[in-house]
């Protein structure tokens, strides 16, 4: 074969690999009546659908929110009423603009002081709980108390027995790194206020959708990791010698534990020996 064939052959098998890389992974899943989660690459977002408004959640980045806008009018024309944010966090929420300048943006209080960049500020703010409506259908949005960040909500829809959370809580996944410098027992408080609420189908942020048992698994793993980390403090142990030694075999097969394990017994000792 001549060079100059063989040079522009592997140009384009080249130019199409790349393409394959950039094209975003996006789904809907319809998860109960009216109420369907939107996934872009690795970030899912919830939204409700009623014959007269939509509620959606977490607009995500500002590449991934028109395709969620797309997604959402492939169901429905209905004007997308509200906008909430789960916490502030700008992968899960700076793509606002997308949705237009008619929509009523909401978030936790605790997200005012992280407006920056790209996110659009909340037009309403709350600061334990609130309920919005879609034709009769409710939706409550609940702040369980401090959590990943100060401004983590959950997303219930009680009629549908669906709550949605965002990086606070996952299916059989430890948390991300050393815990963003939260304070793990108001974590697990926060976890302990969903596990109270009525509802079946957990939808998180990342990763698989689950069921309410998956909120008491993720409990589990909090008192686990808080145990063991303090009794490593009371016996004199460095940090080093924690992440060591200590393990956690009930929970060894859960999704990050060999990449972030030792991260998280960071994070629980930086705020049990401050």
């Amino acid at each position: 074969m001549p060079r100059t064939i063989m040079l522009v052959l592997l140009t384009m098998l080249a130019g199409a690999a790349l393409a394959v890389q950039d094209t975003p992974k996006i789904e809907v899943e319809k998860l109960a009546e009216n109420v369907y989660l939107f996934t872009h690459n690795a970030h899912r977002s919830l939204f409700v659908v009623t014959d007269s408004a939509i509620l959606a959640t977490d607009p995500q980045s500002v590449e991934a929110a028109p395709h969620y806008v797309e997604e959402i009018r492939k169901i429905s024309q209905a004007p997308i009423k509200y906008l909430v944010y789960s916490h502030h966090h700008a992968d899960h929420v700076s793509g606002g603009a997308a949705f237009g300048d008619d929509v009523t943006i909401i978030a936790h209080q605790g997200v005012l002081d992280h407006i920056q960049g790209d996110i659009l500020p909340p037009h309403i703010t709350f600061a334990e709980e609130t309920s919005l409506y879609l034709d009769d259908l409710e939706v409550r949005l609940i702040f369980p108390g401090p959590s990943e960040t100060e401004s983590n909500i959950i997303v219930h829809v009680p009629e549908r027995g669906v709550a949605f959370m965002v990086d606070a809580v996952g299916v059989r996944v430890v948390p991300w790194r050393n815990m963003s410098g939260s304070d793990p027992h108001e974590w697990l408080a926060a976890l302990e206020k969903m596990d109270a609420i009525d509802f079946e189908i957990l939808a998180p942020g990342h990763g698989p959708t689950g069921k309410k048992e998956n909120v008491g698994e993720y409990i589990g793993y909090m008192k686990a990791l808080i145990a063991a980390v303090q009794d490593g403090i009371d016996k004199g142990q460095t940090l080093a010698q924690m992440q060591e030694s200590v393990e956690l075999s009930e929970y060894t097969d859960w999704t990050r534990y060999d990449e972030h394990f030792d991260m998280n017994i960071e994070g629980v000792h930086r705020e049990l020996t401050k």
